[in-house]
């Protein structure tokens, strides 16, 4: 894998991202994010609709400034059914990245990789980050104990 900053990686500022919060992220949030220079989040599954879901990322790409990026959150097992309608719809639109959670990234990363979108994989140890490092993904993101929704077993100290 290559090693690169995450600012440099995500052509932001600061490296900082704006988690995907379930009802509370939106594109007013993620604007803002951007505006400071940080990358924003919005999990998929707080649009109701496929074309609230584009009109969103529509938005976000009009906003986008210098300095900023913005990503959607996917959970990637069958608890969602609306996932891969949902992952269709980011490739079409593009995104600058993909967080994926709860479930295999496998298809995710193929799907978003042929239109040049990054994609970052929730994990909670170190055994599904080598599964997903494997896949291809981009980035890991470590879950902890700690963490707000899912959560990993290990503690951050």
């Amino acid at each position: 894998m290559k090693s690169a900053k995450l600012t440099e990686f995500l052509n932001i500022t600061y490296p900082i991202i704006q988690a995907p919060m379930f009802l509370v992220s939106n594109t007013k949030m993620v604007t803002g994010a951007m505006k400071a220079g940080i990358a924003g989040c919005i999990p998929a599954l707080n649009y109701r609709t496929l074309e609230e879901l584009r009109v969103a990322i529509k938005e976000l790409k009009v906003a986008k400034v210098e300095g900023g990026s913005f990503g959607f959150n996917l959970i990637v097992n069958k608890s969602n059914v609306k996932y891969k309608e949902q992952l269709r719809v980011i490739c079409e639109e593009g995104v600058d990245f993909i967080i994926t959670s709860l479930g295999s990234p496998e298809e995710t990363i193929n799907q978003a990789h042929k239109v040049g979108i990054k994609v970052f994989c929730d994990v909670v140890d170190l055994k599904f980050a080598k599964k997903v490092e494997d896949l291809g993904a981009d980035a890991i993101i470590a879950v902890n104990n700690l963490a707000g929704g899912h959560r990993g077993g290990a503690s951050p100290e």
